[in-house]
């Protein structure tokens, strides 16, 4: 059962996602901290050249697309949220991959040479530093890859001061990580308080993101098992009431 006291559970990501996640853990009867460790910055798309496809890994790359491609070109999203999203902000057709860069490539398949070559090409729009490698393997299946950089993430340097307040008083059950840099930036700006952390679980998306937080002294590290916001909720579950957890369903994609 849960310490009575800690009822609150941080949340590192950024907007888009962040209000879904809080009212996600609302739900679940925790009391959602917001504490987003990168400031997205959206870019203009530079000039490509023609293109069947977009792809992309990240809802941050919606914002600059919506106001820079036809809303009618297919769209592979890395997985069911961003989809979800892309549709709202009015793509009609979309597709999605499984959660992570690396399932596009098989949900993509290879390129089939005996089509047009611009009906084999691809824009890959992402964040900075971020989709080489992904443009590399998907060029090696066939495809014609135009990779784009439509934003820039920068970590935040401090973490907010409720947030803070809240760990060095233990009212803090768990934190909520979606990505590598994430995670970084929030051990980097903890600084010296990581000694907080024992009495915490850090719930991670994936191993990746796990091993970075094993460079802090978390009480539990804990990681989902699909990289999606309903396998890592399932970590956490609901606030236990009197002995007793309230049922509870994950949202459907």
């Amino acid at each position: 059962m849960a310490d009575a006291a800690k009822r609150s559970v941080l949340v590192t990501r950024p907007e888009p996602g962040l209000s879904d996640t809080c009212h996600a853990l609302e739900r679940l009867g925790w009391t959602p901290c917001v504490a987003p460790m990168l400031r997205i910055i959206p870019l203009p798309l530079r000039a490509t050249g023609t293109f069947d496809r977009v792809v992309i890994t990240s809802g941050q790359s919606l914002d600059a697309l919506r106001a820079s491609v036809p809303l009618d070109i297919p769209l592979t999203a890395v997985g069911a949220k961003t989809a979800e999203r892309a549709r709202t902000l009015g793509f009609v057709q979309v597709d999605h991959a499984s959660g992570t860069a690396e399932s596009l490539i098989p949900h993509l398949g290879r390129a089939d040479k005996a089509q047009p070559s611009h009906e084999r090409s691809l824009l890959l729009a992402t964040g900075r530093n971020l989709g080489a490698d992904l443009a590399t393997q998907l060029r090696a299946g066939g495809w014609r890859v135009q990779r784009r950089v439509v934003y820039r993430a920068e970590s935040e340097a401090a973490l907010t001061a409720h947030a803070r307040a809240l760990l060095h008083e233990e009212r803090v059950a768990a934190i909520l990580f979606y990505s590598a840099v994430t995670a970084a930036a929030f051990l980097n700006a903890l600084g010296s308080d990581r000694a907080f952390l024992r009495s915490v679980r850090a719930l991670a998306l994936s191993s990746r993101i796990a091993s970075v937080l094993h460079q802090a002294p978390f009480g539990e590290i804990a990681i989902a098992s699909q990289p999606d916001q309903n396998s890592l909720l399932r970590l956490l579950g609901p606030l236990p009431l009197h002995g007793h957890t309230q049922d509870w369903r994950p949202d459907t994609p």
